[in-house]
C-alpha cells in the first residue's frame, strides 16, 4: 500500500486585495492633502494634515507591518517571501522616520520654520508614494497570485 503525501493547506488569505488598494488610495488622498498644506505655509494646516494622514497611516501599517508582511516573508512561494523580506528594512526605516517626523515637528517649530517642515515632510511623502506603488505594483499581485491575499472582502 502506497503512502500518499499529505501537503499542508495552504493558511488563508491574510486580508483582500481590494480592501488593501483602497486605504492606499485613501492614504495617497490624505498625502496630496498634506502636500497642498505645505505650500500654503500656515503651520495650523500642515500639523492638521499631517495628524490625519498619520491616523490613517497608524492603521493600515498596524495590520500590514504586523499581519501582511511578516506573513508574506514566510510564504511557500519563494518569489513573494523574497521581495517582501528585501523590503522589510526600508519600510522599517520609513515607520521609524515618520514617527521621528511627527514628534520633532511640533505646530509651534512648523511655524517656526515651515521650509525646513515642507523639505522633511516631502521627502517621507515621496517614501510612502514609493512604498505604495511597490506594494500595488509588486507585493500585493504576488501575495495575490500565491494565494496570501483575496482579491476581495468575503460576502455573506
Amino acid at each position: 500500500m502506497r503512502h500518499k503525501r499529505i501537503v499542508p493547506a495552504a493558511p488563508p488569505p491574510i486580508a483582500s486585495y481590494a480592501r488593501l488598494i483602497a486605504e492606499h488610495a485613501l492614504i495617497a488622498e490624505h498625502a496630496d492633502r498634506l502636500t497642498s498644506a505645505l505650500g500654503q505655509h500656515d503651520a495650523r494646516a500642515m500639523r492638521g494634515a499631517l495628524d490625519a494622514l498619520t491616523e490613517l497611516l497608524l492603521a493600515h501599517l498596524e495590520h500590514e507591518d504586523c499581519d501582511i508582511h511578516p506573513r508574506l516573508m514566510t510564504s511557500r512561494d519563494s518569489g513573494t517571501a523574497a521581495a517582501a523580506r528585501a523590503t522589510q528594512l526600508r519600510y522599517e526605516r520609513l515607520a521609524e522616520d515618520w514617527l521621528a517626523l511627527i514628534g520633532d515637528w511640533t505646530e509651534s517649530r512648523i511655524a517656526d520654520a515651515p521650509s525646513d517642515f515642507a523639505e522633511a515632510a516631502t521627502v517621507l511623502i515621496d517614501r510612502l508614494r514609493a512604498r505604495i506603488d511597490e506594494e500595488d505594483e509588486l507585493l500585493y499581485p504576488a501575495a495575490l497570485a500565491s494565494g496570501q491575499l483575496a482579491l476581495r472582502e468575503p460576502t455573506g
